[in-house]
């Protein structure tokens, strides 16, 4: 969505050298007018991207990503266009007045938790316990390039990261709201992480916002301990190693999701680059949202023993909410993918990779027969139940493939398996017409898409509403946010947009506006469309006066001249 004057970025454009750009992230070679190089944006061998200096343009010929320089590196640092656009601004000497990014409030946190993470990686390599750390992490065969891509450090016992942040001018306030810090009942202040292995954790940003130690001695009880949960540090908006893996995710269309760190480490050393992975918990929707806004297909590598197919199979769930493309990579012999890239090698795990993979559908019915004794009847009932609420809303070749196949396996007629064709049930209306109602809402919806892609077009429309003007209260207080939001923004800028929000309003907008077609709008505003929405909307209002009268009509009946009255004029305002 445009969020700076056409002109401006006309200007910061065409004054940005797009080779020069490019350079700095791909190597590019003369190829008559043009340049060419690998591209960023997918798993390229032949190259394929291609930078015009006439036109100022550098697209990909296979996948079509990339675009003007501001668009480019918009996609290749995954940053806003907002953000983009000041950022080649300031380097062309152009100053963009009335357009700035918001500060972020938790800078100062970002601030010291990157001197902390810089701190424990000093301490991995330069302390008497770090030597130990190093022995740790050469047994589990992470050295050299993979400690510095990971940048994992060591935490030594007492108080040196307290006494080094004091040093620096930070404050013991938030050294304990980001939990590095504590104190004890003498007073003192100690580090929470103590002679454990260090692995930062970076939000999609790539700003440093939590950590995860390691324990080195077998006495502790807790194998790894997390950050607690703070101001920028929630464990469930969280994916390990997604913002370092999101080139290689771009480039492979996919994402290799795992359960441990060192199941990515390995990964990554046997090629596959594009692996994540949770942090001890079960996937949330977060974090299958956070996935599904940079690829649309992902591979669960989780461990192969039973809590890791139980997860596995909880995932699938989150993930086809999400509307990913899930395939499951089958792990032998209850090992996980770190115990087995060990075990066989990098070049045999890769190999699994389209040899050993079976879809989501395919995954859950083996691991529900699996699980099942189909000489119990108890067993039997249950693996039927499952397959058949596993097949209930899927495609109808889908759901009659494994009516088939559970009718085999349960030696039954294919019509003795009955799957509901029934859509998800949605809780009743009140007394309104379905049709009636997606009427109203869906306008209020269009003009929501619309105000966000406009200032102008959302100081209008909210003049032209009162506050009993609406069709959902939900979407009435998000437009009211976002008429707000434009108060002190000259352009919609998402991520801070988002900020404002209560949590019904961030759900609706998240669901429904984000997952919305005309989300990404590019095209300008009709002001005539607009106008229809407004109306439409306000017409919601007279319906729900309509409905009240109606019920004062039945209630009421020795009065009801004046209602029917009022009710008939009203009908008469919406039939115009």
């Amino acid at each position: 969505m445009r969020i700076i004057e056409d002109k401006l970025i006309r200007e910061i454009n065409e004054k940005t050298d797009i080779v020069q750009l490019v350079s700095e992230y791909i190597e590019l070679e003369k190829a008559g007018k043009n340049y060419k190089g690998l591209c960023p944006f997918h798993d390229d061998t032949n190259p394929s991207f291609s930078v015009s200096p006439e036109k100022n343009i550098a697209m990909c010929m296979t996948c079509k990503e990339g675009g003007q320089p501001i668009t480019f590196l918009r996609k290749i640092k995954n940053i806003s266009f907002n953000e983009a656009a000041l950022e080649l601004a300031s380097r062309a000497g152009i100053e963009v007045k009335g357009v700035d990014v918001k500060k972020d409030p938790n800078e100062k946190f970002y601030l010291l938790m990157h001197d902390a993470s810089i701190f424990y990686q000093y301490n991995l390599k330069n302390s008497e316990g770090g030597e130990k750390a190093l022995d740790y992490l050469s047994k589990r065969e992470v050295r050299g390039e993979l400690i510095d891509h990971f940048q994992i450090g060591y935490a030594t016992r007492g108080d040196a990261l307290y006494r080094m942040l004091k040093d620096k001018g930070y404050a013991v306030s938030d050294m304990i709201a980001l939990g590095l810090v504590k104190q004890g009942d003498d007073g003192k202040y100690y580090d929470l992480f103590a002679d454990r292995v260090i692995f930062p954790i970076t939000d999609p940003k790539g700003h440093v916002v939590g950590f995860s130690g390691r324990t080195l001695s077998a006495k502790d009880r807790a194998k790894y301990i997390n950050s607690p949960e703070t101001v920028i540090f929630k464990k469930g908006l969280l994916l390990y190693h997604f913002h370092e893996a999101l080139s290689e995710i771009r480039k492979n269309g996919q994402v290799v999701l795992y359960e441990g760190f060192f199941d990515v480490i390995s990964s990554y050393v046997a090629g596959i680059r594009h692996g994540i992975a949770t942090m001890g918990t079960a996937l949330t929707k977060n974090q299958a949202r956070l996935i599904k806004s940079v690829t649309d297909s992902i591979v669960i590598a989780y461990d192969g023993d039973d809590a890791g197919l139980k997860a596995t199979d909880q995932a699938i769930t989150m993930l086809d909410q999400a509307k990913l493309r899930t395939e499951v990579l089958e792990i032998p012999e209850k090992m996980d993918p770190d115990d087995f890239i060990k075990a066989y090698g990098p070049e045999v795990y890769e190999a699994r990779f389209g040899e050993h993979t079976k879809d989501g559908y395919a995954f859950r019915y083996g691991y529900y027969k699996h699980e099942s004794d189909l000489d119990n009847a108890n067993d039997r009932k249950t693996f039927r139940d499952r397959v058949q609420k596993m097949i209930r809303y899927a495609d109808l070749s889908v759901r009659d493939f494994y009516r088939k196949k559970l009718a085999r396996d349960l030696n039954l007629d294919v019509e003795d398996i009955a799957v509901s064709r029934k859509p998800r049930e949605i809780p009743p209306k009140k007394t309104v017409q379905k049709g009636v109602v997606n009427r109203y809402i869906k306008a209020e919806l269009y003009v929501i898409l619309m105000m966000i892609h406009s200032k102008d077009t959302a100081l209008s429309v909210q003049k032209k509403l009162k506050t009993t003007d609406y069709a959902d209260h939900i979407a009435a207080a998000l437009r009211m946010r976002i008429e707000s939001f434009y108060v002190k923004h000259d352009t919609f800028d998402e991520e801070a947009f988002i900020k404002t929000l209560g949590e019904e309003e961030r759900t609706y907008f998240e669901e429904k506006v984000k997952q919305n077609t005309f989300y990404r709008w590019t095209q300008d505003t009709d002001e005539s469309e607009v106008d229809g929405y407004v109306e439409t909307i306000k017409q919601a209002n007279m319906k729900r006066r309509i409905d009240y009268l109606n019920k004062k009509i039945r209630e009421d009946p020795d009065h009801a001249e004046g209602y029917v009255k009022e009710r008939d004029v009203l009908r008469g305002e919406i039939k115009k």
